[in-house]
């Protein structure tokens, strides 16, 4: 690779461990997400708390999120912006920067919206408890 990020992917790791679930609390034709303040709210202060800070800009016709770490380390990520058409053009362009910052931000922190923490419950074998028969059982 060649550029040193040792600081960075140190911090990245402590934010995994410290970052909120994100919770999709806003309702769209297809169902549930998690609108870009939701996600903001939620990565905003385990960013804060690992020396962690994203910044997104737009050049030209690119959205480039930049996660900066206070050793000056930093990932980035360049994408097209992708528009779709629409009758207000303000309206389209500004509907189609807030979807990709969010799923940008998802993205280079490789999260995803939705996945609730259940302290490793998730891993474990449910234990089956024994039913005691019913009076049907016990006839046949």
């Amino acid at each position: 690779m060649g550029i040193e990020m040792k600081n960075l992917i140190q911090a990245l790791c402590e934010f995994q461990r410290k970052v909120e679930t994100i919770h999709k609390l806003s309702n769209a034709q297809y169902g549930l997400y998690a609108d870009l303040q939701t996600v903001l709210q939620a990565i905003t202060p385990a960013l804060c708390e690992c020396g962690l800070v994203i910044t997104q800009t737009l050049d030209g016709e690119s959205l480039i999120t930049v996660v900066h770490h206070i050793s000056g380390e930093e990932i980035r990520s360049q994408m097209p912006l992708l528009l779709g058409d629409g009758r207000n053009v303000l309206h389209t362009w500004g509907g189609a920067v807030t979807y990709q910052r969010r799923y940008a931000i998802l993205a280079i922190l490789s999260l995803a919206a939705g996945i609730n923490d259940d302290d490793g419950q998730s891993g474990t074998v449910a234990k089956i408890q024994k039913v005691s028969p019913t009076f049907e059982d016990e006839l046949f």
